[in-house]
Order: structure tokens, then sequence, then C-alpha cells
């Protein structure tokens, strides 16, 4: 929660925060007779039963009622996680006794031992952060436990309690941050918690936090029943299942829901009405946009085609216009050419005058402060309902419909590009594969993969006039930004930096799904893509010093090898023999590499990095310091427009054709990638020497063609179309191995609890990235981008 927490006086914030009806008289007397020091004791666990004896009182919190669950975790929630008690409404008490229930809890309650070293605030430090390593562990829990209410419930905010030895605070919490009150003794004064549980349970839903503009389905009416029946059945056109890709991720979302829900999109002045289950999709993170994601059913079209739906918190600032009018923008009038593969929008609007608070409060205290002196941002809910439900990219079928969907995805970020837009988000998440079905008149089923550029809400007009950042911190998704942008929060997001994410997203779909000589995966993945650094003089984090330093270099080099992408896995290491004296003084230097045949994407990685490092090393020119060779150059070899066909789907291949058609004029396919801008075989790139007189206008030349998306499209097909080198595998459509990133990954410390105020890396919001392999859509602490499961820790920002 950087720079995210506010502190107010108990007062002040229940004044704020919990209003009381004027027809209304708050019993101060019985407040002051409450006796909650029996609580104070240790170990935690005899703290449970005297709190719900002290608090469990009709004319305290009416039907309400205090449950201790600090022992089962909640049965519908994949997490394992626990909290020690809450504040449950009437009809709602969790039925087993101990057992914490995420979806209908109201208050969560944490009990702590100890006033100081639990304490999740430290009012010392200028930021309010805890230093202490209990401390911080302290905030991580009950951030967590927030999240989780977040998370299973539709909400606009929420309150927790947290006693700690004889003191507690209360805390409120929202998209922006988290406000606490003072350090009170409830011990000496319980007036506090009374005052606040005695009002709580009197406020109507919204003060309460709820979002009722959703609405639970009523079991057994026509609208439940409706959720059923289009889970079930396909959706037939002309004698032909079509959407069924939608409706298998339709049907997991409500596979055990408890609940279903209507959801309300205003566009304009009338409100549409959709079906929706439990969420395919949740971003993690507390602070931030909270994205949720639902394959939903349009009331307007009952029996239509399913639609994806995107809840969100975005970012309230006036020069940050809203996803939907981006889109709008890009597809066009009817008189406009619309750019390719880019979401369609069918309606979208923010929800009714939901938004943050915490802005608000922290202006209030601070009023001399300037706008961008300010750390939190004002967060406004707004969902967005667009016609495709994507697939993840992970679902790539082989290597080679792979480099064609990221070339699409290029080819529509050109497209943005050339109508003033910069997308500054490329992430996993944000290229989808799009299912195009169509059924003829003459009742002719076909279908293609095409690729989908979605999530526009960090997107800018090119020609902003007023250049400055719109919001604090960065821009774009952490594991794929570029090393520039992470080694500067001021850095300005051009093509270049979009070019560079496309070959960060394009090197980990390769690392997890392709043969390559890499032997620990979760390792690499760990230091280049969520490798980072923190300053301790503004306590910022910077990207790590493994993707920076092979941007410098032009090599891809883990740990003392070349990486280099191969036509089929290595074998498997046989177990090593128990050894002697005698083998092992005759094994020493016979442990050799399995070489194999290089695989076709080497080249596109080779010739990118060259360009990056000519771009790095101009960037870095007086920071440079160790000497090497330069690039090998590579024969060059004519094109051949036969190497790929077999990969690629009709659709697919007449796409491709127009594109080289387009791209790759005569002229064009006799000027390919140059010897020197090849890079030779993959990752054959050197130290950083000095850059000398003679060799500077090459080295523009190559950072140049960064920031030229014809450029970068014509490597891509190119190097598609390119007849194979000796020793080089040909594109084989069945080259994709199982993921071989570990299914427990989770990078080396504690971000995964303690920075969640970062956003999520595979937010797929222009259409919903439905898992094939059948399991459901759940959270662990890990960082991978691409799986629906997961908490990745560093993301978007600035604007």
């Amino acid at each position: 929660m950087d720079k995210k927490i506010i502190v107010l006086p108990f007062d002040k914030m229940i004044e704020k925060f919990v209003p009381i009806s004027p027809k209304l008289v708050e019993p101060v007397e019985r407040f002051a007779a409450l006796d909650l020091s029996p609580v104070a004791v240790r170990p935690e666990s005899a703290m449970y039963k005297p709190l719900m004896d002290a608090l469990n009182h009709e004319w305290l919190l009416e039907r309400y009622v205090v449950r201790a669950t600090p022992h089962k975790s909640d049965s519908n929630v994949a997490s394992a996680e626990k909290i020690d008690g809450g504040l449950y409404p009437p009809g709602y008490v969790p039925e087993e006794k101990d057992r914490t229930d995420w979806g209908t809890m109201e208050i969560g309650i944490e009990c702590k031992t100890e006033k100081v070293s639990h304490d999740p605030v430290q009012e010392l430090q200028a930021n309010l952060q805890p230093v202490a390593v209990e401390r911080r562990r302290v905030l991580g829990q009950i951030m967590s436990y927030a999240a989780l209410v977040f998370d299973n419930q539709h909400r606009t905010h929420q309150f927790s309690l947290i006693l700690f030895g004889t003191m507690a605070r209360l805390a409120r919490w929202d998209r922006a941050g988290v406000i606490f009150s003072e350090a009170f003794d409830y011990v000496k004064d319980p007036t506090n918690i009374a005052r606040f549980l005695w009002r709580y349970v009197r406020m109507t839903p919204e003060q309460q936090g709820h979002d009722t503009t959703a609405t639970k389905v009523q079991p057994n009416s026509l609208e439940h029943n409706l959720v059923l029946e289009r889970a079930k059945n396909p959706l037939m056109i002309g004698g032909h299942k079509v959407g069924e890709h939608a409706r298998r991720e339709f049907a997991k979302s409500t596979r055990d829901a408890r609940w279903f829900w209507k959801l309300k999109v205003f566009d304009g002045k009338k409100a549409r009405e959709f079906l929706v289950g439990r969420p395919h999709f949740i971003a993690y993170g507390l602070a931030g946009r909270g994205t949720k994601g639902f394959v939903a059913i349009d009331v307007n079209n009952p029996q239509g085609p399913l639609v994806y739906l995107k809840d969100v918190w975005r970012v309230a600032h006036p020069r940050m216009r809203r996803e939907g009018d981006i889109l709008a923008h890009l597809r066009g009038g009817p008189d406009d050419t619309p750019v390719p593969d880019i979401p369609t929008l069918i309606c979208h609007g923010d929800v009714g005058d939901q938004i943050t608070r915490s802005k608000e409060i922290w202006k209030e205290q601070n009023p001399d402060a300037s706008e961008d002196k300010c750390p939190l941002k004002t967060h406004r809910h707004y969902r967005l309902v667009m016609k495709e439900v994507g697939l993840p990219i992970s679902e790539f079928q082989n290597g080679c419909e792979l480099v064609y969907l990221i070339l699409m995805a290029i080819r529509a970020h050109k497209g943005a590009y050339e109508k003033g837009v910069l997308h500054r988000d490329i992430s996993a998440g944000n290229v989808l594969i799009s299912i195009v079905e169509t059924v003829s008149p003459q009742g002719e089923y076909s279908m293609s993969r095409a690729v989908l550029l979605a999530d526009w809400e960090l997107s800018k007009f090119v020609n902003d006039e007023d250049s400055g950042p719109r919001q604090p911190g960065r821009t774009g998704t952490w594991q794929f930004a570029s090393a520039a942008a992470l080694a500067d929060l001021s850095k300005k997001i051009d093509v270049a930096d979009e070019m560079e994410s496309f070959f960060h997203l394009l090197l980990y779909l390769s690392i997890r799904y392709l043969p390559h000589n890499i032997d620990n995966v979760g390792k690499f993945v760990e230091e280049y893509f969520d490798g980072h650094m923190m300053s301790k003089a503004n306590l910022e984090y910077y990207g790590g010093y493994v993707k920076a330093n092979m941007m410098l270099v032009g090599r891809i080099c883990y740990p003392k090898k070349d990486l280099r992408f191969l036509d089929r896995p290595p074998p498997p290491k046989p177990e090593p023999p128990v050894p002697s004296v005698a083998s092992a003084s005759s094994s020493k230097g016979k442990d050799t590499e399995y070489l194999g045949n290089s695989h076709r994407i080497n080249k596109i990685f080779g010739t990118m990095l060259t360009w990056l490092s000519a771009l790095y090393r101009l960037n870095e020119e007086r920071l440079a310091s160790s000497q090497g060779t330069r690039p090998e150059p590579t024969s060059s070899r004519e094109p051949t427009e036969n190497a790929i066909w077999k990969c690629l789907d009709a659709s697919q291949k007449a796409r491709m054709s127009d594109i080289m058609a387009s791209i790759l004029p005569a002229s064009a396919k006799r000027n390919r990638p140059t010897e020197e801008s090849s890079g030779g075989e993959a990752y054959r790139g050197s130290e950083v020497p000095w850059i000398r007189p003679d060799e500077r206008k090459s080295l523009e030349e190559l950072a140049a063609k960064l920031s030229s998306h014809d450029e970068v499209l014509r490597l891509f097909a190119v190097h598609l179309y390119e007849q194979r080198a000796p020793g080089e595998a040909d594109w084989d459509p069945e080259d994709k191995v199982p993921d071989q990133l570990p299914p427990d990954y989770r990078p080396g410390d504690e971000r995964s609890t303690y920075r969640s105020t970062l956003r999520t890396s595979q937010v797929p919001s222009g259409g919903a990235a439905v898992r094939s392999d059948g399991e459901p859509q759940r959270k662990k602490l890990c960082t991978d981008p691409l799986r629906s499961d997961s908490r990745p820790t560093r993301s978007r920002a600035r604007g």
C-alpha cells in the first residue's frame, strides 16, 4: 500500500464515513458501559470468545452477528485464507462454525496481541508505511483480507477492524487506498468500537459500501432459469454450434456459483442489464482498477451471442478518456476505415456516482500540495460491454501461429497509431486470440483464429498537447514494460517502447511454450520479467538488472549460455551414476549441451536484439564501459512463400498474403533485413563497447527501426516466409510444448502479499481470456501474467 495510507482522528473518520440518521439518537451511556477488557488477553485464540460475548447484543447490532472464524477457510473460494472474525448480516451468518465467508462478510475483524509490534501503521514514518518486519506482515495480512472481500462481493468500499493488544484501529478501504483511524485504547474507552458498529448496522447498503447496481437473481426466476439454459445449451445458427468457447466459460462461471447477478450498464441515459455468474477473471490488487471480467447474457438479446462485460474502477482524470470512447474513435464512423483486430463496443458507461474518496481526504490533509504531489488517484466505477469473448494468447497452436498473432497485433497497434492513439500497455493479457465464426446463407460454417488487441484504457492520444503525466507512477505492465520505462519514472512511452514490449511478450510466451536450452524457466522468468530493485533514496521500485543489461548488450545469456530455441525439446538428463574416485576424475569436461536444430524464431529475436542494443547503447553511451566484438553477419537467402502454410488456417494465410503485398512489395523483398541488422544466429550479441564515430550512424539507423511499425512488421513477415537455413528447422505445426513455468511459481520475496497496490498484468479487457484446461478460475500468490489464477505484483500506473 505504498504511499496510499491515510490516518484520521476517529471522530472525524466516523462523522465523515459512518453517518447517523437524524431520526436516531445514539445510546451513549450503553456505549460507555460496554466491557471489552476480557478481550485483551493472550494467546490470540483466547480473544475470540470474549469479543463475541461482548458485542453480540441486539441493542448494539440489531440482527447482525459477530462470528469468530479463525480455523476454516471459505469453501466457496480457492484461497485458503481465513480471518479471525467478522460481522455478518441477518440470514447470512456462516452455518458452519468457525468458517470464514468472504462472500457475505460485512466487516472483517482481526485480532493481534501486541499493541506496538502488531500495529499495521507506523505514524512516525513520513508515508505511514511500517518498517518493522512484523508490522509489515500484519499490514499485508489485512490487505489480503480486504482484497478477498472486494473479489467476492460487489463493493464500492468496505470497513475492517483490527485489535492489537489493548489498542485498535478502524480501516476504510476503497480502490484508491486505505484510511485508518488513529489508534485508540478500546479497553479504557469501548465507546469507539460500540459507536462504529451501532451506526454501521443502521446505515443504508450504499453507505455500507454495497454496489446496488448489482442485484442477485432470485432462484427459480425466469432469469435464473435463463442462465442455466444458456450455460447448458449451445447457440445454434444454421444447424451449427457457434460460440462454444464462450459458452464453456459461461458454464464454468455458473457452476457451483452461490448466486447469479444482474449488472446494470448505464449507456447514456438508459440502463442496460446483463446476467452473469462468477467472474472468470479477477485482477489481483487492492488499490487500483480492480478489474473483473464476466462472460454475460445481454437481457435485451437473451438468446443471442454471449458477450464480455468488463467491470473496472477507471482512473477519473480529465485527460484520461474512457476505454469505450477510445474504442469508438478507433472503430470510426461509417466513412472511416476501422482499426482491425480490436474489440467491438456494445455499450459502456460510468456506474452512477460511485467514486473513491481516499484522494479527497489526502487533499484535505495537504491543502497546499500541488496535484502532482498527491500519490493517490481518484477512481470511478465503470462498465464496458464488448462483442468478442477471446482466448488467452497462450492458446496459440504452434510457434508459427504465435509469430503470426504478434505480427497481427503490431498491425492493429499501427492502425491505432495512425489514428493518433498509442496503446501503452502491451501485455500477455491484452493480446488475445479471437475466434471468428461465420455461417453463410447456404449454411456453410467456417472458423478462423485472429488476434484481438484489447484493453485501451491506458492509451493516450499522440497529439495530446499536455505531454506531462496524467497520474503518478508508470504506464504499462511490469513484466512487459521496456527496460527504459522501468528505469525512469518520468519516461514518456513511445513506439520504440511498445515494440520492445512486443519483444518481451514474444519472449515470455516462447520461453514457456517452445523448446529451448534453458533449464530453470522459473528462475529466468523471475529475474528477467519480475526483476526489480528498490531505491532507498525515494523508496521507488525500478526494473531489474537482468532485463536492462540484456537489452544493452543485445544478448539473452542465462545463466552462462545464450538462450537458443530448438526444433524439439532436449532429451531428459539421465540420473547421475554413483560417482567413484576414478569416474569422477575421468568425467570432467564431458558434460555437453544438446544442440538440435535452431528454431526459426531465433532470427526474429536476434534481429530485434540488435536493434534494441543499438537503441540502448545510444541511450547509455556515457555509461558503457565494457568492450566486445560486433555481431557476426549471416548469409542472405531468398524468401519462399510455402514454408508456413502447414501451420496456419485458410483465413490466416489470406491475411498474411495481404500483409506481404502491402508491406513487402517486390523491391522490399529484395531489401530484406541487412546482414548488419539480422544479428546473425540468435543472440550473438556483444559486450557494450564505447561507440566509435564511424559506427554511430549505423547504430542510429538500427535504433530507428524500433520506431517504425513497418520495419518490425517486415521483420516478422520476412522470417515467417524465409527459406530455412542449413541446420535450421522449418516451421513445425507441432512445436509447442507443455507449459515450462512451474505451476507453483512465485517470485522469491514478499511482493505477492505486501506490494498489492501494484496491479495485475493479465487483464483481458477486450474479451474473456478463456482457459481450455477445464480448471476453475482461481488465484494464487504468483506473478504469472497468463494464468487467470495469478496475483501479479506490479503493473499499471502512469497515464
